[in-house]
């Protein structure tokens, strides 16, 4: 892997566990932790490494075997992956504080085309 998929990894992973600490904190606050929810979220989260897993050995092959396709996969998924964990992150946040829904520091997370969307 090179620098830039090594970075794209680490920042998606440290958003998969946030993501999962948010939504814990989020039980928690609510007096709802859920054995059964926490095992799902885990299990999703684990097919979003198979995902990347494929991706990377998909890239490595395109290297060395003509598969008939030659693209980069790795770094898209990894984007999906810190876009999905990054809304999720967001929404458990407000869950535990609904304040948040409101204040001007969420809009530093909207980008042009949501801005463009709400007017």
């Amino acid at each position: 892997m090179d620098k830039t998929q090594t970075v794209a990894a680490l920042v998606a992973a440290i958003l998969i566990v946030l993501d999962y600490a948010t939504g814990l904190a989020k039980g928690a606050a609510a007096h709802d932790i859920d054995s059964g929810k926490m095992r799902q979220g885990l299990w999703h989260k684990a097919t979003y490494l198979v995902v990347a897993s494929l991706a990377i050995i998909l890239e490595i092959g395109q290297k060395h075997i003509d598969m008939g396709f030659n693209v980069p996969l790795f770094i898209p998924v990894c984007v999906y992956i810190i876009a999905t964990e990054l809304a999720s992150i967001l929404e458990n946040l407000i869950q535990i504080n609904p304040e948040l829904a409101d204040s001007p520091i969420l809009d530093l997370f909207h980008t042009d085309h949501d801005r463009k969307d709400a007017s």
